[in-house]
């Protein structure tokens, strides 16, 4: 009897103490959990400072800043557009000798002259403001955007569509009459004809292809989408006078791209990091390396305009990439800084 006694005895001393036991974890857990919080501003704010140690360029990565800013200001004056460039006649024969393999017939079709090409009226027809040298900014045929839909209902129709939306009937290349009942009715008659033969559809849209293709790399080129119907004078003069047109902008911004893309690369053959973090943390470094350098790129584009006045020397295509870069790394490096933050003070409460 007394051993049972004692035996009970001593299981209620040790459960006793395992409570007791934790009940001081359960204390000390909560004084820990309670200090974190207390000190929760000083805790973030050396959380920042640390990511922003760990992401802070070392020589390395400033060596690689200088050289990708060398090459996107190399890139903006040492790599010319017009050295590139071809007359009207050249783009015609290079689509011409690229459908040289095609049937007799679809050659005949693909490679007929586009009504929104004509400059020629007729004696009924006056003032459409269309010439050898701005008929690409003031029809809507070709436009890089528009021109799909109005460029392709006008080689359904053999007419032609200037950008103040008015609609003229082209007949052997001859601009002989507005267009029965305007642009709507064009656009009516071209929908109509493509339900009735798809195939006509197919042609024309490839017809629209082809010439895009080559005026692509004319000296004229194609004019920015959408500004000649805004402000024709405006898309007249980036086209002439300024050599702002579709080649030289997506030229200079594929430059732009592929020297960020060689960057990166190269930056990422110096990582030695472990966890998926270190490679966050990394990338972070990377995105600085190719934004700050694109800034100062872009900068001294800028600086260079303004001084000489010579529009011309604008780098529009790498300000747009540079643009791109500012929002998208800036939004990418301030998320990893809350991820960062935020993440490791959660796991400091959460740690057991």
């Amino acid at each position: 009897m007394g051993n049972e006694y004692l035996k009970r005895l001593n299981q209620i001393n040790s459960n006793c103490n395992g409570i007791v036991s934790k009940l001081d974890a359960g204390i000390k857990e909560t004084d820990r959990v309670l200090h974190i919080i207390q000190n929760t501003p000083q805790i973030l704010d050396d959380l920042d400072k640390k990511y922003a140690e760990q992401t802070q360029l070392n020589n390395t990565d400033i060596l690689l800043l200088s050289l990708a800013t060398g090459l996107q200001i190399a890139r903006q004056y040492f790599v010319l557009h017009d050295k590139t460039r071809i007359t009207d006649k050249e783009g015609d024969k290079n689509m011409e000798d690229f459908l040289s393999v095609a049937p007799p017939h679809w050659s005949e079709v693909l490679t007929q002259s586009v009504p929104y090409d004509a400059i020629k009226t007729s004696s009924h027809v006056n003032n459409t403001g269309l010439g050898g040298t701005t008929h690409r900014a003031r029809t809507l045929g070709h436009d890089p955007v528009l021109g799909w839909i109005f460029g392709t209902a006008n080689i359904l129709t053999n007419s032609l569509t200037t950008n103040d939306f008015e609609t003229y009937q082209v007949k052997n290349m001859t601009i002989v009459r507005h267009y029965p009942n305007g642009s709507v009715n064009m656009l009516n008659n071209a929908m109509n004809y493509a339900y009735n033969d798809p195939k006509l559809l197919a042609v024309s849209i490839a017809r629209q292809a082809i010439h895009f293709g080559s005026d692509y790399y004319t000296k004229q080129g194609l004019p920015v989408p959408f500004i000649s119907t805004v402000n024709d004078e405006l898309a007249l003069k980036m086209i002439s006078k300024w050599k702002f047109d579709m080649f030289s902008i997506t030229r200079s911004a594929s430059l732009a791209c592929f020297i960020n893309f060689l960057i990166s690369v190269i930056h990422q053959l110096f990582y030695t990091g472990q966890t998926d973090m270190d490679q966050k943390i990394y990338e972070v470094k990377t995105r600085k390396i190719l934004k700050y350098s694109n800034v100062a790129a872009s900068s001294s584009n800028l600086a260079v305009v303004a001084v000489t006045k010579d529009l011309s020397k604008l780098d529009i295509g790498g300000l747009a990439v540079t643009l791109y870069r500012l929002i998208t790394d800036t939004m990418f490096i301030n998320s990893l800084r809350e991820e960062f933050v935020f993440g490791t003070y959660l796991s400091m409460i959460d740690h057991e």
